[in-house]
């Protein structure tokens, strides 16, 4: 994991302002007064070290990604930020769309000519929702679609009421069937590891869409000091068929 040279303080403090305005115009007063409270400890985050999701985003530049097709949604606004201030918005420089299945759509379009997959984020339970058809046309096209969903696993960190209905035990649970594999990290180790994985599975034939999940645990505690993270290597093999033919409908 590379060292940062900017300063990591107050890098997050304007996302913690951000969310706390908007669910005070859409929760209710009681509890809008619970929200502000996840404040301070976002904001400690910010000054004691970098966020794990600069990590998940080593992890994501080892992949190759070029781009990151994604309606920006809270669930992943730690991978959305680091992306921009730690990636400095270049592979994978993030495309702004206008609704989760659109950005799969897109990926699917992308996969087909250059034949490799891009990333897509979506939000929560809604965003994953919204994306479904467009997973499932990518599962029909035998598509390497890479699909990243934000969640909060731990029912003590979702906040208020936004937090709970946007969040789920079980993510990846409405695409299992159209997708090929689909895992659920605990650490920063694991998404790595799975991380790699997916993607070699994604473009092991026959090709087809894969669900990582990246929990917002992850993405905004910091990274403790001395932690022995590494990103596994993709596999030569796997680098040079990413390269290989467009996908297509296979004919009937």
């Amino acid at each position: 994991m590379k060292k940062s040279k900017n300063t990591p303080v107050n890098r997050r403090s304007f996302l913690t302002g951000a969310v706390t305005g908007a669910a005070a115009l859409v929760t209710k007063p009681a509890i809008t007064a619970a929200v502000p409270q996840q404040a301070p400890a976002r904001a400690e985050v910010a000054e004691e070290g970098r966020p794990g999701s600069d990590f998940m985003v080593d992890v994501f530049k080892s992949l190759g990604f070029e781009y990151l097709f994604a309606m920006p949604g809270g669930s992943f606004g730690g991978i959305h930020e680091s992306i921009i201030n730690y990636g400095n918005n270049q592979k994978p420089e993030f495309i702004t769309c206008m609704h989760e299945e659109s950005s799969v759509a897109m990926a699917n379009g992308y996969a087909k000519i250059e034949g490799k997959p891009v990333l897509v984020c979506v939000h929560g339970t809604v965003g994953l929702q919204h994306a479904t058809m467009a997973i499932y046309d990518a599962w029909c096209d035998r598509v390497p679609i890479y699909v990243v969903g934000g969640n909060t696993l731990d029912a003590a960190r979702r906040g208020g009421e936004i937090g709970w209905v946007h969040s789920v035990q079980d993510t990846c649970a409405i695409v299992r069937d159209i997708t090929k594999w689909d895992d659920n990290p605990v650490s920063l180790t694991h998404f790595a590891e799975s991380a790699v994985r997916a993607y070699k599975i994604a473009m092991t034939p026959p090709l087809g869409p894969v669900a990582p999940v990246a929990d917002t645990e992850l993405q905004n505690d910091r990274v403790p000091n001395g932690a022995n993270l590494r990103v596994p290597k993709l596999s030569k093999r796997i680098r040079s068929s990413s390269r290989a033919a467009p996908c297509n409908r296979p004919r009937v």
